[in-house]
Parts: structure tokens; sequence; C-alpha cells
């Protein structure tokens, strides 16, 4: 596996820079023409295919007369109509913003003022009741997919489109402060020119998504990178562990980008089902810290590395991915994007040292400077991820936790992230979340949630804290679940932890369990 390093120079970062969305895809099927690029659970589609069917929703949308910029909610889940209609909004310059199929359109994305939704009866409904602008519909299901009657004309562009935003991309939403971050046609064809060429995904690969198309990272790896790439992806609406393990073996997977709960549930396949996964040859894992017990559980099953990779869209085109190979790793300080661990006064840290992650504007090269120069997390030389970590005396990064207020137990400060890092390093201990118990009371102290992979004692738990940090640092009442309250992308959802886990709240949360699966 190889990743440049900053040394490795600019011309290497502009593999095919300027191309637009829609032509990446025209030139990609001139070279591979009959061969499958989306293998869908009802249909697959060629190049060929593909670009046809764009061709055709793209006369479409030309005809509701909505120019550049007008906004088109995707609520499919996905499948090759959603490529379809992503492609052909991309053409025309339209700015598509995936939402999940369900029709929870939260208050900034119907702020957006959407024109067109695509999507089941069911999501056109809640589209229509929450975004007053919408002014056409599209409907899609799953046996006649969008029923558009074909068109003798062909497609014509009027204009290329390189600048201007062709997806919008709401935040995790872990927070509970959804964000839209729009991407231009021209930064999304780099950025997945420059991810396929740090992972080296190539038109032999074979790429699986089970996972929604709601987020900055999925449109990137799965919707954008298969046609950079000119390999093939496997496309599942919504992850089931069996049926994503059968496709694996069953379509020689090479390549499985995904969230650290999904390779959890893959590794709890029992051995008595022999599933193949010799194919996978790359597994990367995003999004949330990976914990040791996970990795080692999808290891002892499947005899595969999980590698992590560390970005965002709060970030974004910033990342950096291990290819190295070293546990618990989500990269190196140098690179294209060089990190930093900073103080709190913004200033570089030594190694072994916990401080806020940051991306070194200052060292990044020219040709991705614009696209962060203007980031709202830029203060002075460094972009803010918001982030804890570290680094060791080989320049490896691990992530430690997200940065948030401290607890202040009899004077002395603890950072949650800290503390869930040992809480994690725990061989049962899947994930782990930190909280202050009676916050700004002079009891004030460390509590903890932890979800296990198998059942453990909480003064164990407390006990193997005292051995890892000071004493104050220890959490007085841990709460042991079996699973954690997570969103659609199987991402831990943070704020919810807070409101059953504060103070006596804990107590009348223990045992409960919030996602049963």
């Amino acid at each position: 596996m190889f990743f440049p390093s900053d040394q490795g120079g600019t011309a290497w970062l502009l593999v095919g820079g300027g191309r637009v969305v829609y032509r990446l895809l025209k030139r990609q099927t001139r070279r591979y023409g009959n061969k499958t690029v989306i293998i869908g659970e009802h249909r697959s589609l060629s190049y060929r295919q593909l670009l046809r069917e764009v061709d055709q929703a793209a006369i479409y949308l030309q005809s509701l007369n909505v120019g550049p910029g007008a906004i088109v909610l995707l609520g499919m889940p996905p499948s090759p109509e959603f490529y379809v209609v992503f492609y052909a909004a991309a053409a025309l310059g339209l700015t598509a913003i995936p939402v999940l199929p369900s029709g929870k359109i939260s208050k900034v994305i119907a702020d957006a003022n959407p024109a067109i939704a695509v999507g089941d009866a069911g999501f056109l409904r809640e589209a229509a009741k929450l975004c007053p602008t919408l002014r056409h519909e599209i409907r899609w299901d799953r046996e006649n997919g969008l029923g558009l009657a074909p068109e003798p004309r062909r497609f014509v562009r009027t204009k290329t489109l390189r600048e201007e935003p062709v997806v919008g991309v709401s935040s995790s939403g872990t927070t509970g402060v959804p964000s839209i971050y729009y991407r231009s046609a021209e930064l999304l064809v780099r950025r997945s020119e420059f991810r396929a060429k740090a992972l080296g995904i190539g038109p032999d690969d074979v790429l699986l998504s089970a996972r929604p198309y709601n987020s900055g990272s999925s449109i990137n790896s799965h919707v954008v990178l298969p046609i950079v790439a000119g390999c093939s992806i496997v496309v599942q609406e919504k992850f089931q562990r069996f049926q994503a393990a059968a496709a694996i073996a069953a379509q020689q997977v090479t390549v499985l980008y995904s969230v650290p709960f999904i390779f959890e549930l893959l590794a709890s396949i029992p051995k008595s089902d022999p599933y193949d996964f010799s194919s996978l040859r790359l597994c990367i894992s995003g999004s949330a810290p990976l914990s040791k017990a996970v990795a080692d559980a999808f290891f002892g099953r499947f005899g595969v590395e999980i590698r992590q990779r560390y970005g965002g869209s709060h970030i974004h085109p910033a990342f950096t991915f291990n290819a190295h190979g070293v546990s618990q790793s989500v990269g190196q300080t140098t690179g294209p994007f060089p990190i930093a661990i900073l103080d709190e006064a913004g200033n570089p840290l030594g190694t072994n040292t916990i401080g806020e992650i940051g991306f070194d504007f200052a060292r990044i090269p020219r040709a991705w400077k614009k696209h962060l120069k203007a980031n709202p997390n830029r203060k002075g030389r460094y972009i803010f991820t918001g982030d804890l970590g570290r680094t060791d005396t080989e320049g490896n990064v691990f992530v430690v936790g997200r940065k948030s207020s401290f607890i202040k137990v009899k004077g002395n400060r603890v950072e949650p992230a800290e503390v869930e890092e040992v809480l994690r390093s725990h061989p049962k201990v899947k994930e782990a979340f930190v909280f202050a118990v009676h916050p700004g009371q002079p009891e004030e102290q460390v509590g903890a949630v932890v979800a296990t992979t198998e059942p453990i004692e909480e003064e164990s738990l407390v006990q193997y804290c005292a051995h890892h940090i000071e004493h104050y640092k220890c959490p007085r009442r841990i709460e042991v679940r079996r699973a954690m309250p997570r969103n659609e992308h199987g991402k831990v959802t943070r704020y919810l932890l807070e409101e059953t886990s504060h103070g006596p709240a804990l107590d009348e949360a223990r045992g409960r369990e919030l996602d049963p699966k």
C-alpha cells in the first residue's frame, strides 16, 4: 500500500485534475463499455447502460426548466437508480442532496429550498409536507425504477460545470446539529482520484457498499470513486450481515470501506457459517475510532486486517490513512495533508502527549489549499478538527476521542477522551462514552458507559482504569451495555447517550438496551 509523502510533488495530486463528474463517466464508458459497474439487488448496469440511462434522466430533468444550482432531494436507497439521477443532476449543474428514504428531512435541508424530490411514494409525501418549495416529484420504486419514458433525443450539455456545487452532504448528526457541506464537481473528482491512488484501487477491484448514501464519505467512496477507478461496486440497499457476507463471497469483493459497527457485525457471524472472504485485500474503517477488540475479532474470524482512515465533512478534503498497518493508527503526520498535535494555544506538542489534531495548512500542497483556505475551522496555520489524538516516535497518529468539555474532579481537570481511550483498550470493550456525573457541583466526578463483547463486572473495569490512569480520572460509575444507540450510518449518537447518562439518569438507564441488534 502506497500513500505519498508531502515531498511527492503537486504533479501526483493533479492526476486527471479539472475533470468533471459527467465527463468522467463518458470517458470511462469509452474505456470500459460493457463492463459491469453497478451490481444491484434487482439489476446490474454496465458503463454503457449507466451512461444511456443518465442521458435519459438528464433530458427529463432539462424539461423541468430548472437551472444550475437547483436542489434535488435524492430519497432513494443505494441502487442503480441513485447513480443515474446523481450523475444526470451533475451533468446539468443541479445540486443533489441525498437524504434518507424514510423521509426524515431536517430543517436545514428544507431551508435549502429544494425544487425536485426523487423517491418512493412515502418519501414524496413527507417531502411535500416539509419542503414547500418543491416544484417537481419523480417517483421511484423497486419494480419499475424511475419509470422514465425512453427519449429519442440525444442529450446535449450547454455548459461544462466545474466550480458549481453538484452535491450537498449533511453532517453525521452525532452532535445533534445538522449542517450541509456543498462540493463542486471538480473537487469530487479530484478527491476520488486522490483516494483511489492513495488506496491502490483500480479497474480489477470490486467494492461493496452497504450503508446509506447521505454522507460525504459514501458519495466519495461508493458513488464517484468506482467510476474514477474503472472498477465495479456491489450495492445493497440496507446492511444485513449475512447478505453482505454472501455478496463478498459470491462477487469476489476485494475492497470493503465501512464503519466499525459494520465490521463488528460481520465478525459476529458464527464460524459454522462458511463465508469465504479470501478475495478481500483491503478493509478500511472510518467515521469513528476502531477498537482493538473489534479489529482483533474481525481478523480472528476472517484473517483480514482492518486499516483506519481519518477525515470528516467539516475538514474535507483533508484526510489521512494508515498505510503502514500500525495497530490502532489512523495515519501518519507526514503526507499530502500533514498533521500536528496541538495544545490549547495552538502550539505543536511532542510525542505521546494528547492534544487536538490539526492539519498543517502551511504545508498542504497548493493544489488543495484553495479548497481549504476558507474552511471555518482554520485558525492561522492549522485546521482544527475538534478531535484529540497523539503521535508516537515514528510519526504514527492515534485518535483518542472527540474534544469535549473537561470534567473537573476536586480541582483536577479530566479530559473525557483520555479515559475513553483507556476503556477502549480493554480486550472486552468495544466502545466507551465518558461524561460528568453531577456536572458543575462540588461532587462532580467521572462516569462512563461502555459496550462490551461479553459480560464484565463494573468493578473490574474500574480497577483496569486504575492501573492505567491517575486515581481522580477513573470513572466512579460505569454502565455496561451490549450496544450503543446509533444513527443510520452505524455511528454512535453521542447526544442520545448524553440525554440518558448524566447524573441520576445513569441509574435509570442502567442495563437498558437502546440498540438490540
